[in-house]
């Protein structure tokens, strides 16, 4: 009974809930028999709505694969163990704003894996953003020149999880370094931001460009994260450019 007048609570059906209460409260004849059709439907209206809500998130967020967690591969050729995989997929670390940082060589499943955990988050009803870092200092910049900057950066600060991929293809621009940190500052401690990138944690620093900038943004992304290192082969041919005048990415 609780776990159906939850239900009714949570999909705003007041009158329905009031009577059932009622009825429950007075112990009316027949309630019993029809509880488990009612809890039958009850409940199918809850996971239409709760699968519609995760379409819909998944479809503002624009992941770069249709990833799945029960797809990612794990194991120490990987470096990524199962039980890290599962205890991230429960989306806790997503709730307490903590960060996760994703680095490894090309094709090791970064962005595949920041795909599947950011469209666990979307099942899980959180609002999840994703962008290519090459693409979103570019978007930023246009957004500056047509007064929208502002909103822009709003919705961003608002998005439960937050997904940069490709971060450090090249140095950042002075634009796109005050555009990362003020992002970072609106977020940090109650949103969680993933950042993907070829580049070992090592060389962020020099990625980043002016050092006390990029001091704050690595004081930022490194306190509250946890960091996941992907090993392995290459699951794609074609590396990503990256710029050749910054250190190597990872072996």
């Amino acid at each position: 009974m609780t776990i159906l007048l939850n239900q009714l609570r949570e999909l705003k059906l007041e009158g329905m809930l009031s009577v059932l209460k009622e009825m429950h409260e007075t112990s009316e004849a027949g309630l019993e028999a029809g509880l488990p059709l009612l809890a039958r439907v009850i409940t199918a209206e809850v996971d239409s709505r709760h699968q519609k809500k995760s379409s819909a998130l998944a479809a503002k967020a624009r992941f770069r694969y249709a990833a799945s967690l029960s797809s990612v591969m794990t194991g120490i050729e990987r470096n990524l163990d199962k039980s890290i995989l599962e205890r991230l997929a429960q989306g806790r670390w997503i709730r307490q704003g903590q960060n996760l940082l994703i680095t490894g060589p090309t094709g090791a499943g970064k962005s595949y894996l920041a795909s599947a955990l950011g469209r666990r988050a979307c099942q899980q009803g959180m609002t999840t953003l994703y962008f290519n870092c090459t693409k979103f200092w570019t978007q930023l910049r246009q957004s500056r020149s047509r007064d929208r900057y502002d909103k822009e950066i709003k919705a961003i600060a608002k998005a439960d999880l937050l997904i940069l991929d490709d971060f450090g293809l090249s140095k950042l621009e002075a634009p796109d370094r005050l555009s990362l940190l003020e992002i970072l500052e609106d977020r940090w401690g109650r949103a969680s931001t993933v950042v993907v990138s070829q580049r070992p944690l090592a060389n962020w620093h020099e990625v980043l460009g002016e050092p006390t900038v990029a001091d704050a943004i690595c004081d930022r992304l490194f306190s509250q994260a946890e960091k996941i290192e992907l090993k392995g082969e290459s699951l794609r041919r074609s590396p990503a450019k990256l710029d050749a005048n910054l250190p190597p990415a990872l072996p």
